[in-house]
């Protein structure tokens, strides 16, 4: 009788890579109509510059074993099927691991192994192919699905490497009740992270509880020593539980019955789970990248006539967001826990403002909040000075506009005084600081016109430049800017 085996040689195939190429050598294990079998075997990845990668299984054959019917003697007979390559294949980046899938017709092309003549993929054309898998720096896992019903009247499974998963593992504290009487032991669960599908946002876990026991304090009546009894419940393995989003952490049920299956704890020669079959089972869980808090109930009142409640780890209080606001921008956030105070930030410095504080804080977080912050206006002064003294001053806010003061300056029987301005920084609003300005007063006499050429608009002086009301005595005048004699 022949069984259809199936191995892919270790050959390796050259070609041309456009970034970089990884070999993987691993075990596939290959299943023929229900008849499976496992060789070592060579695949290769292409990682592509736009991210996408093309994928070889090369010198792809069939192996079929014959015994002799009559010395029993084993051979091989190689049937070739060609080399599985499929191109430009999206590469979805994970947190741990990359995913990439390929379901269509495919050609399956000729290889070149050594002892092969015949190559059964060109003959039979394209033909249905699923290619599913995972990969990350060091290792890949593949699953291809080859449909030869129509040709070979066979379903071709091929399986290459080992499936991989994110598993993380937590130690805590394992409170078990039995109709109302408790105990603690140390314990350890197993939470693992199968591959999403691409076409759901739903994260999968496998949840275990392995080698779960109960433990029972005998007293001896005689002698009061106490001693342990341990009873073998078995392993609590719940598989695909969807996990829903919730504040700070996932949440994650099951209901229903369960199969516990037989553990391998040391010194536990008896496991109940497996003699007593599925049983009703209520399992509810949080989880975090660190922590994990379960609750189980088993109902074994048909069976044992108990309830056992068991709670691992300590319960996850929700986690809420504080946001705070500042004229309508979000400057921080802040993830409290249910109960806890939030931590103020310090407010940014927003010039010419002074923060006048936050309003809405909560004394303690029971959901999500809104903080909103508020600055005042700060108010500087503006100061006018003439000849070293101020004349005036205003306090005006930062960004309103600066006042607008002038002076008219006296001027005396010697000298005609002119205001022309202020010396200082020019603003259109006020600055958040001081703004000084200082007089510009232009100073003239009769001098100072003769010499400027300036007319003093019937104005009469004496040689000293000081102006004089009106002229009663002989003498040198200057009168709009010349000199004159008076007899």
């Amino acid at each position: 009788m022949k069984k259809l085996l199936l191995i892919a040689a270790a050959a390796m195939m050259s070609f041309v890579a456009q970034a970089e190429t990884k070999t993987f050598t691993d075990d596939l294990t290959v299943s023929v109509n229900g008849e499976s079998s496992t060789q070592q075997a060579t695949v290769m990845v292409e990682e592509l510059e736009d991210g996408n990668i093309n994928f070889r299984l090369p010198n792809f054959v069939l192996v079929a074993t014959n015994e002799d019917p009559e010395t029993g003697e084993v051979s091989e007979s190689k049937m070739g099927i060609g080399n599985i390559a499929v191109d430009n294949l999206p590469l979805t980046k994970g947190d741990n691991y990359s995913t990439f899938e390929f379901s269509g017709d495919l050609l399956i092309t000729e290889g070149d192994l050594e002892g092969v003549e015949l190559w059964a993929g060109p003959i039979l054309g394209p033909i249905p192919l699923v290619l599913t898998g995972k990969m990350c720096d060091g290792k890949i896992f593949v699953n291809i699905d080859i449909d030869m019903m129509s040709t070979l009247s066979q379903i071709i499974h091929v399986e290459f490497g080992k499936d991989f998963v994110e598993e993380k593992t937590f130690n805590d504290k394992l409170t078990v009740s039995v109709n109302g009487e408790s105990s603690t032991q140390d314990a350890t669960v197993i939470v693992q992270y199968p591959m999403m599908m691409n076409n759901s946002d739903t994260q999968i876990i496998n949840f275990m509880l392995n080698n779960f026991v109960l433990v029972a304090q005998n007293v001896d009546p005689e002698t009061g020593e106490v001693s342990e009894s341990k009873m073998g419940i078995g392993n609590i393995v719940v598989d695909s539980l969807a996990l829903t989003a919730g504040k700070g952490f996932d949440t994650f049920t099951f209901q229903g019955d369960l199969l516990i299956t037989e553990g391998d704890m040391e010194g536990v020669e008896l496991w109940a789970g497996p003699i007593l079959g599925a049983i009703p089972l209520v399992l509810n869980g949080k989880i975090t990248d660190d922590k994990v808090y379960v609750n189980i109930d088993i109902d074994m009142m048909s069976t044992l006539g108990q309830i056992i409640h068991v709670e691992f780890g300590q319960d996850i209080k929700p986690v809420y967001t504080v946001t705070y606001v500042i004229d309508g921008e979000t400057i921080s956030t802040e993830q409290v826990e249910e109960g806890g105070t939030p931590t103020l930030p310090e407010a940014p410095e927003k010039e010419g403002h002074t923060f006048a504080g936050w309003t809405g804080v909560p004394e303690t977080v029971t959901d999500d909040v809104t903080v909103t912050g508020s600055y005042t206006v700060n108010k500087y002064n503006v100061y006018y000075m003439v000849d070293g003294r101020i004349i005036y001053t205003e306090e005006v806010a930062y960004g309103e506009a600066i006042p607008n003061f002038t002076i008219t300056p006296e001027s005396d029987e010697r000298y005609t005084r002119t205001f022309e301005g202020w010396d200082g920084e020019h603003y259109d609003t006020m600055p958040a600081h001081d703004v000084t300005y200082t007089a510009i007063i232009s100073v003239v006499d009769g001098i100072d016109e003769v010499v400027n050429n300036q007319s003093s608009n019937g104005k009469y002086y004496d040689l000293s430049g000081r102006r004089v009301q009106r002229i009663t005595k002989a003498g040198i005048y200057l009168v709009n800017g010349k000199r004159i004699f008076v007899k």
